[in-house]
């Protein structure tokens, strides 16, 4: 049996690699895990368009249909908090552990919030 796959981090970079195991014929277990609470999408451009136009938001890259046929299995609003490469690890926040896997970091980053005064950050 083929050992599965374990993506950490389910932005657009994850589930797009989720999608080109699945296109490139691998057929073992591939779970997509992200903080995040809504699907994968693509980030809108950074332009005036982007903040103007009628455009949504967020474009997934797929549905939960899409990723189910293509049997993915998508976690979400939960972190990765701790990676055990020998065992093949990956340890969940609340204490779930995805076990006898190969894992692919796709973790993206979070902009540095400036620390000036009257500032909304998170």
């Amino acid at each position: 049996m083929t050992k599965g796959m374990v993506i950490i981090g389910a932005g657009e970079c994850g589930g797009r690699a989720a999608l080109a195991l699945r296109e490139l014929g691998y057929d073992g277990p591939v779970t997509l895990v992200g903080d995040e609470p809504h699907l994968p999408y693509e980030r809108p451009p950074l332009s005036k368009d982007a903040m103007v136009a009628d455009a949504p938001l967020l474009k997934a890259i797929a549905s939960e249909a899409v990723l189910a046929e293509r049997s993915i299995r998508h976690i979400h609003s939960v972190q990765a908090v701790a990676i055990v490469r020998e065992a093949h690890v990956v340890r969940r926040s609340g204490g779930c552990v995805l076990g006898d896997h190969n894992q692919l970091l796709a973790a993206g980053s979070v902009a540095r919030q400036l620390p000036l005064p009257g500032h909304c950050g998170r």
